[in-house]
This record gives C-alpha cells, sequence and structure tokens, in this order.
C-alpha cells in the first residue's frame, strides 16, 4: 500500500471512530498478505474485532454503571448452602424473562443466606443481555432522593432511574 493511502485510511479509521480496528490494521494487513486472504475475509475479521471489543466494552460500561457492590456471578453462588432454594426458579430468573414481562422479584430471607449475592448475579445476567440495571441499597436511594429534592433536581433524579430497565433494591428492612 502506498504511504498517501495508508495515512488517508488511517484518518478515516480515526474519523469513523473505529479504534480497534486502526490498532488493529498493520497486523491483519501482514497476514492477509501473506494467507492470501480475499478482501471479504479480510475486512470480515477486521469488523468482526470491532464488533468484539464494542460488545466488550459495552458490558463493562453496564456493569460500571450498576454500581454493584462486588462482582459476583451466578457461577459463584452455592446453591448447596440454601437448599430450600429452587435452583430452577433462579435459573430461570437468569434469562431475565422476568424484566421483559415487567414483574419483580423480591428475595426474603435471614440474613447470610445469599440475596445479595443472588440479585447482584441476577443484574450481570441483565446486563450481559444488554439490559441497563442499577443496584442501590434501600437507605442510599432514600438519601439520594432526600438530596435531589433540596438541591431541586429531584425530577433529573428520577427520569435517570426511569431509564434503568432493572433497579435492584438491596437491604430494604
Amino acid at each position: 500500500m502506498n504511504l498517501g493511502a495508508d495515512i488517508r485510511i488511517k484518518e478515516n479509521l480515526k474519523e469513523l471512530k473505529l479504534a480497534v480496528i486502526l490498532k488493529e490494521l498493520e497486523p491483519h494487513l501482514r497476514e492477509a498478505r501473506e494467507t492470501q486472504q480475499s478482501y471479504e475475509e479480510f475486512l470480515l475479521n477486521l469488523t468482526e474485532i470491532e464488533l468484539r471489543s464494542r460488545s466488550e466494552n459495552s458490558l463493562k460500561r453496564r456493569l460500571r454503571d450498576a454500581k454493584f457492590p462486588l462482582m459476583k456471578p451466578m457461577e459463584t453462588f452455592n446453591f448447596e448452602k440454601t437448599p430450600d432454594l429452587d435452583v430452577r426458579l433462579i435459573k430461570s430468573l437468569s434469562m431475565c424473562e422476568f424484566i421483559e414481562q415487567k414483574q419483580n422479584i423480591v428475595f426474603m430471607g435471614r440474613s447470610g443466606t445469599g440475596k445479595t449475592h443472588l440479585a447482584t448475579a441476577l443484574g450481570i445476567e441483565a446486563c450481559r443481555k444488554g439490559i441497563k440495571t442499577r443496584f442501590v441499597t434501600g437507605c442510599g436511594i432514600v438519601n439520594e432522593l432526600i438530596e435531589a429534592r433540596d438541591d431541586r433536581c429531584l425530577k433529573r433524579l428520577l427520569n435517570r432511574y426511569g431509564r434503568y430497565e432493572l433497579l435492584i433494591l438491596d437491604e430494604l428492612g
């Protein structure tokens, strides 16, 4: 590739905000030449890398914005410690259909039985499915509401909470 075209391609990738393709361009060009890839294969590989990166970044952003106290996914929950828990129901809830059906879930039980872990795990599953999620304690949301009222920005806070598809309220009691 000539120098002028190389510079213009890189400028175009910056302008199009295709940062991952820009970063991966040189090694993939080299590989495409060596393996004699078709234009279609070359372009497909680059676009798949960009899409995969954007998907990963989007998941990281959703997880960060959810503000989970700890990252406790479903895979780390010890179902053997809670024999009364219906494992099939929890696995069904992890499909997140209850969110689409606008149903509420309430976990009740003694302290230390894993309610927060399960709520967080369901929230993580929701984030993985592209669902905008927020975790907050009962006390935390009340404090936010009071502060927003005092600062005269309650409507803005309510609008922000209204944009979440899944709101996890922990420690209501």
